[in-house]
């Protein structure tokens, strides 16, 4: 974990009793019922662990817990610390780096520029988790920003001026995973992303687009390519954010560090750390001001992560099901594929791999949303720049075919 290795010298900060139990519980252990000092949980292997009642946070008492949960578990205790702490928690380490010798401080008013645009930033991921936009305008959608009321600033870490932004995910009784294999069907059926996770998902992939698509070219964007970057959450607003930054004269570098919530399996392709030097503010400003000037036509394009895999063997189709935001409401959209496309999905699907389609969503059996022939169905982190060989110009639609993220 990157929390782990970034306070390999420091002392993790401990978890709350609440975040001690509610690990306990997601891993399957089991409270007896409590007495009146506390409740014993215990694990199907027989390891038993006593949990006081606290009126307030003994770190003692915590420490001392941690250190039996570490012993029951064989890891070392630091880890088993930072892991607890934030199971159910997104972290983005934001770091600005100084363009002067190595420093653990930056100025002030860089700091702050940091701090301000790091909210900005996550506002507009946000927005466009919920709906894509080349240019937000102000109309920022109020489901990310509950989002952004309930995310926090951690304290900041020893090193290079480092700031964690925390997004807590929430605990809900979410449907199980279910699995069918017969002659009949082959079926997988898994819970959706929570919509924190999709925010800060969002917010990466924007980033790695904004690295790819406008600062790693020799020549700026082009109206073509910033459809892929937009397609993928980049807004006129969450570039001139990351402009503040770069353009403080301190600041020699941006680097971006997600660390994923455990509670919650993580899309392994993402990149972990995402970097973006101060000379590329130029091409960033450019690109800012081609999406506050052109507005990006809706087309029909949705993404989101694969809820349902279903085959029926010999069938030379397989259908895949995307949980998705479409007309400002959570909708379940199922593609189908080719049975070679389908395995290749399949594949993503293990990875935890968002997926972007292109295709017009129609109304099927039972009125479910439906992708008979999907224009192009590939895994989000994919290489973003256009090959003009391999992937259609987008199609321009009028606002009634429009699906939203």
């Amino acid at each position: 974990m990157l929390l782990a290795e970034v306070n390999e010298i420091t002392q993790p900060r401990l978890p709350t009793i609440e975040q001690i139990r509610d690990y306990l519980e997601a891993e399957g252990w089991s409270a007896r019922a409590p007495g009146p000092a506390g409740s014993m949980w215990f694990r199907n292997d027989g390891s038993r662990i006593g949990i006081p009642d606290l009126d307030g946070e003994d770190p003692f008492l915590v420490q001392g817990i941690l250190e039996r949960l570490a012993r029951v578990e064989q890891k070392d205790p630091r880890f088993v610390t930072n892991y607890v702490r934030y199971y159910r928690t997104d972290v983005t380490l934001l770091q600005a780096a100084s363009d002067q010798a190595p420093s653990e401080t930056i100025p002030l008013g860089a700091a702050s520029t940091v701090i301000n645009a790091a909210r900005a930033i996550l506002r507009a991921s946000g927005t466009t988790a919920w709906s894509e936009r080349s240019h937000i305008a102000g109309n920022y959608s109020t489901q990310g920003d509950a989002v952004l009321e309930r995310a926090r600033m951690d304290h900041t870490l020893q090193g290079p001026f480092m700031i964690p932004v925390l997004v807590p995910l929430p605990r809900t009784q979410a449907p199980g995973i279910t699995q069918q294999s017969n002659e009949s069907l082959e079926l997988f059926r898994a819970a959706p992303e929570p919509f924190e996770r999709r925010v800060t998902r969002t917010l990466a992939q924007s980033l790695l687009a904004v690295q790819e698509v406008i600062v790693q070219p020799e020549r700026m964007p082009t109206m073509r390519e910033l459809h892929f970057a937009v397609d993928r959450g980049v807004s006129r607003e969450f570039c001139t954010a990351l402009s503040k930054i770069l353009e403080e004269p301190s600041i020699g570098e941006f680097k971006a560090q997600f660390e994923w919530a455990p509670a919650v399996s993580a899309p392994e392709t993402m990149p972990r750390t995402i970097e973006l030097p101060a000379d590329a503010r130029e091409k960033i400003d450019h690109a800012a001001e081609i999406l506050k000037r052109t507005r990006n036509e809706p087309r029909s394009i949705f993404s989101g992560g694969i809820v349902e895999l279903r085959h029926v063997p010999e069938d030379p189709w397989g259908y895949i099901t995307i949980a998705t935001v479409r007309h400002g409401r959570s909708s379940e959209i199922r593609v189908r594929l080719s049975y070679n496309q389908y395995q290749e999905a399949v594949s993503w699907h293990s990875k935890h791999r968002a997926v972007i389609v292109e295709g017009s969503v129609q109304e099927g059996l039972n009125r479910r949303l439906v992708v008979d022939k999907p224009v192009s169905c590939r895994p989000i982190d994919e290489a973003l720049l256009p090959d003009d060989d391999n992937v259609p110009i987008p199609k321009q639609t009028s606002a009634r075919d429009r699906n939203g993220r």
